[in-house]
């Protein structure tokens, strides 16, 4: 499988705190990755030097045979990165369809807003026909989520990035979440998935491979099983599962 995304010692230091510490790994196209560890492990942080929205203390990032290390996040997003964040940016103000119809404008695909058919299909992807001409501030949470996935989906993004997407979300609604990463690989709506997230379960679904972080460092590699079994996760864990 060709090598989407390429980490080599990626490391970032907030005021002599390493965060995240001589990481390397491939992005491996055709597959969701999920990133796992506790609280401060440093996930946030990796996904935001992925993305642009912070700058690296040193190593180097290449996406799609291309060095974006010193590339800010707009830039990136027209090479074709997309994050979701874990807390919302919608317009609450606007109803749905327009923060949908705006949403590839705002998130840098250019000056020219989505065309109808566009915001169409992605309004019956995300299960918000029926809510498209309601204020986004009167959808529940796990609603405003899957606008705002549905607005970042429309910049159409090769690598799609997500901070905890099912936090606040139903159980139904994370499963459909888990059903919409696997259909957008498989249907290569985009090219790869990394996913951020607590809920295993979900996790444990989704991913072909989980990568697991501890204390700024990749203590594992493999399927949720695999890693979940990992010595080196046991001892950092204590026994608990990731």
């Amino acid at each position: 499988m060709t090598a989407l995304v390429e980490i080599r010692e990626v490391s970032k230091s907030f005021g002599g705190f390493m965060a995240v510490q001589d990481v390397s790994f491939d992005l491996t196209e055709g597959e969701v990755t999920g990133l796992v560890g506790s609280n401060g492990a440093g996930k946030t942080t990796l996904l935001n030097l992925l993305y642009g929205r912070i700058e690296l203390s040193q190593g180097r990032i290449d996406f799609d045979g291309a060095d974006i290390s010193d590339l800010p996040a707009h830039q990136r997003v027209r090479r074709g990165l997309g994050m979701v964040f874990q807390h919302t940016t919608v317009f609450p103000a606007l109803g749905v369809r327009e923060n949908l119809r705006l949403g590839a404008m705002r998130k840098g695909r250019g000056s020219d807003a989505s065309s109808p058919a566009e915001v169409d299909a992605m309004l019956e992807m995300i299960g918000l026909s029926s809510k498209q001409f309601d204020s986004a501030s009167k959808l529940s949470h796990g609603e405003q989520q899957w606008l705002e996935i549905g607005m970042v989906l429309l910049t159409k993004p090769s690598l799609l990035l997500l901070d905890e997407p099912t936090s606040g979300m139903t159980r139904s609604e994370a499963a459909r979440m888990a059903e919409l990463c696997r259909r957008l690989v498989a249907e290569r709506t985009v090219r790869a998935v990394v996913v951020v997230e607590h809920n295993i379960d979900f996790i444990r679904r989704v991913s072909n491979r989980v990568l697991v972080m501890h204390r700024g460092t990749i203590i594992a590699s493999g399927t949720i099983d695999e890693v979940q079994h990992d010595q080196a996760v046991r001892d950092a864990f204590l026994g608990r599962t990731v």
